[in-house]
C-alpha cells in the first residue's frame, strides 16, 4: 500500500494492510515515528479529513497524509498578556492583528472549526464586536501550522469559496465526499459509495442515516452515539495529570460529540462555543470553569447516557 505527505514528492510504502483509516494511521505512526493523533487521511482535491472507520477499500492511492504539530509553540516575542478571547486560564497565548489574544490551539481549532464543519471560505475573529478577518499566511505562522496543515487548508479555504453560495451540499455519512441535493428531497445519493459497493448507497439528509424503504428518522444515530462513547479509551489529561478520562465526551449544553486529543481539560464546544472542563463536565461560568484552572485536578464524571434527558 502506497501513501504520500501532502508536503512531499516521495511516495512511501506501507507493507501492511490495514482495512480502516484508524489501523492505516496507526501503522503510519509506528512507522514514521510520531504519534497517531498528528495524523490525518485526506482527499485534498476535495477538501476532506476521512474519519477512523471509513474503510480503505475504495480509497485511491497513493493516499494522502496530513502530518499535523503535536506542539504548537509560541516565539516569546509574541506572548502577550492580553486575556484570551476563548477562554480565561494561564496557558500562552499571543495578539492577533486586531489586537485580541488567543491560544495557538485554540486558534487552530476556531481555523479548523470554521473550515470543515461550518464550511465558510473565511475566519474571522472570535471577539464580541470584533469582525476581523485573519488571512491563512498570519494563521499559519501563530498557530504554528506544519507545511502538510498549511496546503491542506489552503486548499479548503478555495474549495469553500467556490461552494460558499450552495446551502444544497452534505458530506456523505460513510465516505465523507460532498452529495448534491436535487430539490427537497430528503433521499441522496453518493455516487462514490455507489460506485464502490456496486450498488446505490442512499442516505437521509436530516438524519444521515442509510435511507430504507418508508424511512422515518429514528434513534437509531442516538445508539452509534452512545457505542462511540462507551467504547471510547480513557486516557491521561496531560497537563492536570488526571488519569482514565473517557477521550470521547458530548457537549454538555449541545451533546455534539467532541474528542480530546491532548493539552489541558479546558474544552471549548466547537458546534455552540460552550466552554467547559472535559473531566468533570462542569460548565464555565464567565469563561472561568468551577473545578480550577487547566492544570487543577477534579473528578472524573461517568460516560455520559446519551437518552438521558438535559
Amino acid at each position: 500500500m502506497m501513501f504520500q505527505q501532502l508536503s512531499s514528492k516521495n511516495e512511501q510504502v506501507l507493507n501492511e494492510n490495514p482495512l480502516t483509516v484508524e489501523e492505516l494511521k496507526n501503522n503510519i505512526a509506528a512507522l514514521l515515528g510520531i504519534q497517531y493523533s498528528d495524523i490525518d487521511v485526506v482527499h485534498l482535491e476535495d477538501g476532506i479529513i476521512f474519519e477512523n472507520d471509513r474503510e480503505i477499500q475504495g480509497l485511491s492511492t497513493p493516499l494522502q497524509i496530513m502530518v499535523g504539530n503535536p506542539e504548537r509553540t509560541i516565539p516569546p516575542h509574541m506572548v502577550t498578556t492580553e486575556p484570551d478571547m476563548i477562554m480565561e486560564d494561564d496557558e500562552p497565548r499571543l495578539k492577533m492583528s486586531c489586537g485580541h489574544a488567543i491560544t495557538p490551539y485554540n486558534l487552530f481549532g476556531h481555523m479548523k472549526y470554521t473550515l470543515m464543519s461550518k464550511v465558510k471560505p473565511a475566519i474571522y475573529c472570535l471577539t464580541s464586536g470584533c469582525d476581523a478577518q485573519w488571512n491563512m499566511q498570519e494563521i499559519a505562522r501563530k498557530a504554528d501550522m506544519t507545511e502538510d496543515e498549511i496546503i491542506f487548508y489552503d486548499r479548503k479555504i478555495s474549495f469553500n469559496l467556490i461552494n460558499q453560495d450552495s446551502n444544497s451540499i452534505s458530506e456523505c455519512p460513510s465516505c465523507g465526499q460532498f452529495c448534491q441535493r436535487q430539490d427537497d428531497f430528503l433521499r441522496i445519493r453518493c455516487t462514490v459509495c455507489s460506485k464502490k459497493n456496486g450498488s446505490a448507497f442512499d442516505f437521509c439528509w436530516d438524519c444521515k442515516a442509510p435511507w430504507i424503504a418508508n424511512h422515518e428518522c429514528s434513534n437509531k444515530d442516538l445508539e452509534s452515539i452512545q457505542r462511540v462513547l462507551n467504547d471510547a479509551p480513557l486516557k491521561k489529561i496531560d497537563m492536570s495529570k488526571i488519569e482514565d478520562v473517557p477521550s470521547k465526551r458530548m457537549c454538555p449544553e449541545c451533546r455534539f460529540l467532541i474528542e480530546h486529543i491532548k493539552a489541558c481539560k479546558t474544552m471549548q464546544c466547537t458546534h455552540c462555543n460552550t466552554i467547559f472542563c472535559f473531566v468533570c463536565l462542569e460548565v464555565a461560568v464567565n469563561r472561568r470553569l468551577p473545578c480550577g484552572n487547566y492544570d487543577a485536578k477534579c473528578t472524573v464524571a461517568p460516560v455520559q447516557n446519551v437518552f438521558e434527558p438535559q
